[in-house]
């Protein structure tokens, strides 16, 4: 058999085996999936509420979004209110324990986190990349506690790495790997994704399981209830003045 023969076999091998795929291919599958583009572009603003559990401690969370990169997180820590939000510019965290409220703006990896999350939170990374900034990456087909899987890795404008696990039946994610800045130090943050519901045309994940390699179960976060294009006021991204 001659090498022209052995590589049109070897091409024709892969792509039955779901291989000859591209970034664009999958990302197309993946929104069809959900529910297609146009809906989640139509999508202008969230509520969504649920609860937050960091180790053995759990709280009630409220997150506001609103295009094109407003969030507003809003749950309990060690005793006190805390809100994490980005305005569009800048990310501020505050922190009330009683009388005693503390805000602050943040900066350096914590800006990009809150950031990154403003700007994806409603469709993900996926949904308009190239516009974003962004870079697509297929990294091939793989599998993942016995689930055949398509690899995608998207590297965004900001430059840091998400590679989504799609599964290779529904094309709907269910395992995420991301860098995040955690105490200044750029980490790979492993997420289980699951429980996707419809909510008005499109299929959103409501069960998210994450944290560093060495401890991927951290944080559990479990949506209730999601509300899209709710109307709200600006003022509530925007860090209280003293």
């Amino acid at each position: 058999m001659n090498a022209k023969r052995v590589a049109a076999l070897w091409v024709l091998t892969m792509t039955a085996l779901g291989w000859a795929q591209s970034a664009d291919e999958l990302i197309a599958k993946n929104l069809a999936a959900r529910g297609g583009a146009e809906k989640l572009r139509a999508i202008q603003s969230m509520v969504i509420t649920g609860t937050i559990q960091f180790g053995e401690s759990s709280s009630p969370i409220t997150v506001k979004i609103h295009r094109p990169n407003q969030i507003r997180e809003d749950f309990q820590l060690e005793g006190g209110d805390f809100v994490r939000a980005f305005d569009g510019t800048a990310g501020w965290q505050m922190q009330k324990n009683g009388e005693q409220v503390k805000t602050e703006a943040m900066s350096g990896g914590e800006k990009d986190n809150i950031q990154e999350e403003a700007e994806n939170a409603i469709e993900g990374p996926l949904l308009d990349y190239a516009k974003k900034g962004s870079k697509a990456e297929f990294l091939g087909k793989d599998t993942l506690d016995g689930t055949p899987v398509f690899k995608l890795k998207i590297t965004t404008h900001m430059g840091t790495a998400i590679t989504k696990f799609l599964d290779a039946s529904t094309y709907l994610e269910i395992h995420e790997e991301l860098e995040r800045s955690v105490n200044g130090k750029l980490t790979t943050i492993v997420e289980q994704v699951g429980d996707f519901r419809e909510v008005g045309g499109v299929k959103f994940a409501q069960r998210f399981v994450s944290g560093p390699r060495e401890n991927p179960s951290t944080t559990k976060l479990q949506f209730d209830k999601m509300e899209l294009n709710v109307a709200m006021d600006a003022g509530v991204f925007v860090m209280p003045k003293p």
